[in-house]
This record gives structure tokens, sequence and C-alpha cells, in this order.
């Protein structure tokens, strides 16, 4: 069985942006990484209601990586719908969140529907740092060398 793991600050931002959709569904994207959910994808025009939200396909980036999918219940139920099971066939891990959007309010899903765990880790700050002054010096760098 394959292990899952989800960024604290990706989760985080996951409940913010569902907060803000309420009572609208929220729905994105999943970027992930040998396993590890690191980022999030709002793709444009996505269109959403008290009951649903639809993704247009063609607008997500084309990508290896992009193989999960996130969206809010704001009714508080995290179990899938007949919809969302058909959907979640394509990705390889899908997640619903629920009200009150809390760091425990959601649900994961692997493509058949089967509920999984997955385990909320933060990122190591050294990586964190080094990609920051990468960012910040990489003109300096290069100039340099």
């Amino acid at each position: 069985m394959v292990e899952w793991y989800i960024y604290k600050d990706v989760l985080e931002s996951i409940m913010e942006f569902s907060k803000s959709f309420y009572p609208r569904e929220f729905s994105g994207m999943l970027y992930t990484k040998n396993n590890i959910i690191e980022d999030i994808y709002i793709i444009p025009q996505t269109y959403s209601n008290e009951n649903s939200a639809v993704i247009r396909l063609d607008f997500v980036p084309l990508s290896m990586s992009i193989n999960g999918s996130v969206h809010s219940h704001p009714s508080g139920n995290g179990y899938p719908s007949r919809a969302d099971l058909s959907f979640f066939q394509s990705k390889d891990i899908n997640i619903i969140v629920y009200h009150p959007y809390d760091l425990f309010s959601f649900k994961a899903y692997n493509s058949k529907g089967e509920n999984i765990e997955i385990k909320v880790i933060l990122r190591e700050k050294s990586k964190l740092l080094k990609n920051l002054w990468h960012k910040k010096f990489k003109d300096f760098v290069t100039y340099v060398i």
C-alpha cells in the first residue's frame, strides 16, 4: 500500500481557500512528488456552486506530477458522491475537505474511491532557506561564477 504525505502549509492553504469559497465548493489539482503533496493548483475558469465544482481540464497544466485532486464539501460531509468517484478514477490521490475546514476536516481517497490515510508533515526549514537564498541571489551567483 502506498503511503501519502501532505505538507502542513499546503493543507492550511486548502482549508483557507475552502473557507473563502464557502458556501460554494472549492476545487483544485494537487502537485505531487515522491508521494508527497507539495502544492495545489487553482485552475482558471473553474465553476462552483453549493453542490458541485467543475474544473476545465483543458486548463490543467500538462505534467505527470499533477496527479491528484482536492475539493470541498460545504455540507460537512467528507464522503465522495458518484460524480466524485467517477472523477477519482484518473487521479492517484483525491482529497475532500469539509466544513469547518480545520486541519482534521478532510478525507483522502485513491483512484478506486477507497479511503486512505495521509500523514501531515512539515517542510524542512533548511531546504526552504536554501531555495529562498537561491531565488534571492541567483543573478549574483551567475555573475560571480
